[in-house]
């Protein structure tokens, strides 16, 4: 991607200000076609786009630690929990009459991807109900499955189904029809997905669906699926069209922004969220006298992937991502993106005559730079967060073959930084990470 350009400007009170212009320099278009039968996962690093079908699974469960089980909710699958029953009731015949009304229906969670229709809002780590997981209940590494569901498949099929287990990453599970009819037993096993968030199951056909690209090539999936409202006591699902981000990008949505001609200024703080569906379906709305969606003024995305550590802190991994809506039609998105790095005209930078290493340092740990440059003198080395925030100022005299090791990163918290060399003539720029 091009980069952004930053702007020092100086403030009436003679002082010195650091904001972020941003220019959208990038349309991407991404089609799940008018029948939204598709998922396109989505590289915003790489801007690269892997596309796979929508309507060839029924659930799904996630890897690595997870206990998560979802349904293929955006295809019409559905999920009720048989309240008046259990998992030992599975071979009895199940008569449905009557029961759709009082059965408690299940959803996805639309902010975590942890949690599934089938995990019942638990994701095992509740200081209240620890090792619940919905479905089954947790003890000596093993979840033991307890409850009984029926599953609407996309066909329109209607199965009961249990979890009767997760055992050293294999998930044993049973369905049939309600008459006990063709009585499937399976082991999922996670290995056959190692490297990937998720795997699918296909019920109708009884078979595993490799669909999902590796984790490290995509960041947000861009599908159908059910978006679930909630007010007055009442739980509302719709189904809707928009974006899900993986469980490592964390979103700041911004309002009310003025952008004139694909620019603007970004604000200095950022609100950020974890949300799967912070950017979500709502950055456009039907106009009813058109049938057309019209995109919402002013509404812009910055969306940062982000690690964490062994404390609970989150390191951000990257630059971070604007991207701007332009249009939706039928299954099509059309949006302006761009990395948001600190940087300066390309006639002014050259990567080639500055260096820092490591750039990626622990906290305590010295930053070290050398400068080969033609330039002499007098300078500036100033260090600033990815917000525009100086950090560190240091007045320095540039010569052939300069090393700077006493940059110490004791006093700055995780994130990426950015450090500018500053002369009479030329403007050098690089960036670090904090971990």
């Amino acid at each position: 991607m091009k980069k952004l350009y930053i702007i020092m400007a100086v403030l009436l009170s003679g002082s010195f200000a650091l904001f972020t212009q941003v220019e959208l320099v990038e349309e991407v278009t991404i089609d799940i076609n008018d029948q939204r039968t598709l998922d396109a996962f989505y590289d915003f690093q790489q801007n690269n786009v892997i596309t796979a079908e929508a309507e060839n699974w029924d659930i799904s469960f996630m890897n690595a630690l997870s206990s998560a089980i979802r349904i293929n909710g955006g295809q019409g699958v559905r999920l009720w929990h048989v309240t008046d029953g259990s998992i030992d009731d599975f071979n009895q015949p199940l008569d449905t009459t009557g029961k759709f009304e009082v059965w408690e229906e299940l959803y996805n969670s639309t902010d975590e991807w942890e949690i599934g229709a089938f995990n019942m809002g638990n994701n095992g780590f509740s200081d209240e109900t620890p090792g619940e997981f919905g479905w089954g209940q947790y003890s000596q590494t093993v979840v033991s499955g307890t409850e009984l569901f029926v599953i609407k498949l996309r066909n329109g099929d209607y199965k009961k189904i249990a979890i009767d287990e997760l055992s050293s990453g294999t998930f044993y599970f049973f369905f049939s029809d309600l008459n006990n009819e063709n009585v499937e037993n399976v082991e999922f096993s996670k290995s056959s997905f190692a490297g990937k968030m998720n795997g699918y199951y296909d019920l109708e056909n009884g078979v595993e669906v490799d669909r999902e690209p590796m984790t490290e090539e995509w960041n947000m999936v861009f599908s159908k699926y059910t978006q679930i409202v909630e007010g007055q006591g009442v739980v509302q699902p719709y189904p809707v069209v928009g974006v899900r981000t993986k469980n490592n990008i964390m979103v700041a949505q911004l309002d009310g922004i003025e952008i004139v001609e694909d620019k603007f200024d970004m604000p200095s703080e950022l609100n950020y969220t974890t949300s799967i569906t912070e950017i979500g379906h709502d950055w456009k709305e039907l106009n009813f006298s058109t049938f057309e969606y019209e995109m919402v003024e002013g509404r812009v995305y910055i969306a940062q992937e982000f690690t964490p550590t062994q404390d609970g802190e989150n390191v951000p991994i990257g630059a971070p991502v604007a991207i701007r809506f332009t249009e939706f039609t039928g299954g099509k998105f059309v949006f302006k993106t761009n990395d948001i790095t600190l940087s300066v005209n390309q006639y002014d930078y050259d990567e080639n005559q500055f260096a820092i290493y490591p750039n990626v340092v622990e906290r305590g740990e010295n930053i070290n730079m050398i400068y080969t440059g033609s330039d002499l003198g007098a300078a500036n080395l100033n260090i600033y967060s990815s917000t525009g925030e100086l950090v560190t100022s240091k007045s320095i005299e540039l010569n052939k073959n300069l090393q700077i090791n006493n940059i110490n990163a004791n006093n700055m918290s995780a994130g990426v930084y950015f450090v500018r060399i500053e002369s009479n003539n030329s403007i050098y720029t690089q960036k670090f990470i904090v971990k």
